[in-house]
């Protein structure tokens, strides 16, 4: 605290048969100062007493701040103990003795007996100075942060922020590597795009969990009973990347270690594995950190050590409907981004192939800043100005985005203020807007960017599993819906045939994303015209227009 040592909980009270009956305040150094934390009265008593400690280096305060509805029971408590009996119950305070239990007054005593007469402490200002009362909010703002603490343990955004320093000591996190961040002004809004290469790979089986270490976990959320476990990315694309898993799709089970590999950067995400039996209900965390039996006499002296890991399901849209996103998904979101700044996102697809990891089909939570420029911009996204002007003006779309979408304001002022900024309340409005763009989509499918203030829509049109255009969807997939925010991730792309010749995807067809027999006008029904269109041509130059590059699988 700015105030120093401020004991918010706890009533400090010393016996005053520990000290001689003959000290009294006027030759002792210390003092106790107790009020109400919104009281503006305290604040100057406690204002004024820092002048004093800061003239006066051997003279010492202690504070007892209180929230309103607390006070008077550790009042009353203070008059029992002292036997102060010249103040009624009812008295506001503030309240000032000595730890030997010498009475020193109200606090406009305190400051003119001690503060002014005493110490000679000049020019303090009345309590009506509107500094008292800005201090007086912040007194109760950290007190109802106290209470809440000791009610519900810390604030989620130090649990998220305890937990990537846990992390990051112990390896758990392999951050995505990009080849490149380049940025680019479009509607002049500077965009970004970041590139990676692409590994490939099989698509992991959904009917199998993808197993991730449990120490990756951040808390459990959603309400008193709770909805959806928070756990850090193991592979984030930005620091403390979190998904969020509903319960119904996360359960215990234990890992065994896996020797480092080179080319699989988190040893313990092995979404194809067999699936190791779950742990019995019941079972303790501390069961599994416990060693395995000693080995039989003649094998191996050691086994390795289980650890304790967690199963994440697949949010398998496409099969069951219950996997779209509900009110209690956005309630638990918003109880997130309400603890960290940040952007959720989620992908809704229900056709077309998969190419996501299990943790990829959850509600992602991306904290700021959203972009690879430090403090050369005091945005925390690039879109960030397009999208507050979009709010003042009252529109339902972004003047960058000429493809389909749907912009909506979260905000409700037919809601009383204290309600506008519950979990709760958002989550609603959120769950509302989203089904309102929702009805506006043909398929369904979805990109989807949302914070406490706005929500942003983006049909998506994926193609017929083993079409031709399929191919090209899994060259290039639809971006992560960061790119919403304004910052684009995408495999990077290596110049090919014609490009390679100097001649340009496109020149017929108009399109960046196209395929041979477009490209050359091989007529359909043709002999050669079906091995053509599974040929896909991508001009590498879509990496330099980041909109046209997000449009692609954009419904029409």
């Amino acid at each position: 605290s700015r105030y120093g040592s401020l004991s918010h909980g706890l009533v400090w009270i010393p016996n005053p048969a520990h000290f001689k009956a003959e000290h009294c305040w006027e030759n002792m150094a210390s003092f106790v100062i107790a009020g109400k934390a919104d009281d503006p009265s305290f604040a100057r008593a406690e204002y004024a007493a820092k002048l004093v400690e800061a003239a006066c280096p051997n003279v010492f305060f202690h504070y007892e701040m209180k929230h309103p509805d607390a006070w008077k029971d550790f009042f009353c408590t203070v008059l029992r103990q002292y036997d102060f009996n010249c103040y009624p119950d009812e008295f506001g305070g503030p309240l000032v003795w000595t730890p030997e239990g010498a009475l020193v007054g109200s606090g406009q005593e305190f400051v003119q007996t001690i503060c002014v007469e005493k110490f000679g402490i000049a020019d303090i200002p009345p309590p009506q100075d509107p500094v008292f009362k800005s201090i007086a909010l912040d007194n109760l703002k950290q007190v109802r942060l106290m209470l809440q603490r000791q009610e519900k343990g810390l604030p989620f955004g130090e649990r998220c922020e305890a937990a990537q320093q846990r992390c990051e000591s112990l390896g758990l996190l392999h951050p995505q590597v990009f080849e490149e961040k380049r940025r680019c002004v479009v509607s002049a809004a500077a965009l970004e795009v970041w590139t990676w290469r692409k590994k490939q790979g099989e698509v992991p089986d959904k009917q199998i969990p993808q197993k991730i270490d449990a120490r990756l976990e951040v808390s459990t959320i959603g309400g008193d009973s709770g909805s959806h476990t928070v756990v850090l990315h193991n592979q984030p694309m930005v620091p403390k990347q979190m998904a969020l898993i509903p319960l119904r799709l996360i359960s215990e089970t234990e890992l065994t270690p896996q020797p480092p590999s080179h080319d699989t950067p988190d040893m313990l995400d092995h979404s194809n594995d067999q699936k190791r039996p779950s742990l019995k209900e019941g079972t303790s965390s501390e069961r599994l950190s416990q060693n395995l039996p000693a080995s039989p006499s003649g094998s191996s002296p050691h086994l390795p050590e289980p650890l304790r890991g967690l199963d994440v399901g697949h949010r398998d849209y496409r099969s069951e409907d219950r996997e779209d996103l509900g009110v209690s998904d956005f309630t638990a979101a918003m109880e997130v981004l309400m603890g960290v700044g940040a952007v959720a996102t989620w992908m809704g697809l229900n056709k077309g192939s998969e190419f996501r990891s299990h943790l990829d089909t959850h509600l992602q939570v991306l904290p700021y800043p959203l972009h690879s420029v430090g403090e050369e911009t005091s945005l925390r996204f690039p879109l960030e100005l397009i999208c507050d002007g979009a709010l003042r003006d009252g529109v339902e779309s972004l003047r960058i985005f000429d493809f389909k979408h749907c912009f909506r304001s979260l905000h409700h002022n037919d809601l009383p203020e204290d309600r506008r900024r519950q979990a709760t309340a958002l989550g609603q409005a959120a769950s509302k807007a989203y089904e309102e763009a929702k009805a506006t989509s043909k398929t369904g499918c979805c990109a989807l960017a949302f914070t406490v203030n706005w929500l942003i829509f983006v049909p998506l049109a994926p193609p017929e599993v083993g079409s031709a255009l399929e191919l090209a969807w899994r060259e290039l997939p639809p971006l992560p819906p960061l790119a919403l925010t304004g910052v684009f991730v995408a495999p990077a792309l290596s110049r090919g045939f014609p490009e390679t010749v100097g001649l340009q995807v496109g020149s017929r067809s108009g399109k960046l994303v196209s395929n041979r027999a477009v490209e050359e006008g091989i007529p359909e029904g043709t002999p050669e015209y079906e091995a053509a269109s599974r040929e896909v041509r991508i001009a590498a130059q879509i990496l330099e227009k980041p909109i046209e590059l997000l449009r692609q699988w954009v419904e029409a």
